[in-house]
């Protein structure tokens, strides 16, 4: 790794990059490939595990390292996983060819509830638009509906006098009702 000899806040210059955002690509160098490889494959067997764990699902992971070596993690194992998945089969799902001509009515009522949720989506947001766009107005017209930091001085007195309005006729309305 290349050395960036960047000061850090207590002027010492740093001696790596430290730790960086990868771009999304298969890796050129071989050796750098093989040990990130290495290091994620057990990161991917600690998730499947976990997931395992907590969801008491049964998992398998098996992977082809770019040596062709095998690599495969299961819960409970992989054997009994392979052979579960095997007599039950694929979901329906996995099983639909997605290149043919005909829909099947799940796509169709997929795709017609996508798109209604589409609009639905549309619909929301220009009534959010609206309600600003109102909200706004209403702030210009009604000035006492402002925040008081951006209102001027003379219409904070005019708001103190209609707080005491206030405090006054409820002064009076507990009088009443005595």
């Amino acid at each position: 790794m290349e050395s960036n000899n960047m000061p850090d806040l207590n002027g010492v210059a740093k001696k790596t990059k430290g730790r960086q955002k990868i771009e999304m690509k298969k890796m050129r160098n071989e050796s750098n490939l093989r040990v990130t490889f290495s290091k994620r494959r057990t990161r991917v067997f600690k998730k499947a595990s976990e997931l395992a764990t907590l969801c008491g699902v049964d998992v398998v992971v098996i992977m082809f390292s770019p040596g062709n070596r095998v690599f495969s993690f299961g819960s409970p194992s992989v054997d009994s996983v392979v052979q579960r998945y095997k007599t039950q089969g694929p979901p329906p799902l996995l099983t639909l060819d997605l290149n043919k001509v005909h829909s099947t009515v799940d796509e169709v009522e997929l795709h017609t509830h996508l798109h209604y949720l589409s609009n639905q989506i549309a619909i929301e947001k220009k009534r959010t638009k609206d309600l600003n766009h109102l909200a706004k107005a209403a702030e210009d017209q009604f000035w006492w509906a402002r925040p008081i930091e951006s209102m001027t001085d003379s219409q904070l007195d005019k708001y103190k006098m209609l707080e005491e309005f206030k405090r006054q006729l409820k002064e009076k309305r507990g009088n009443l009702n005595l």
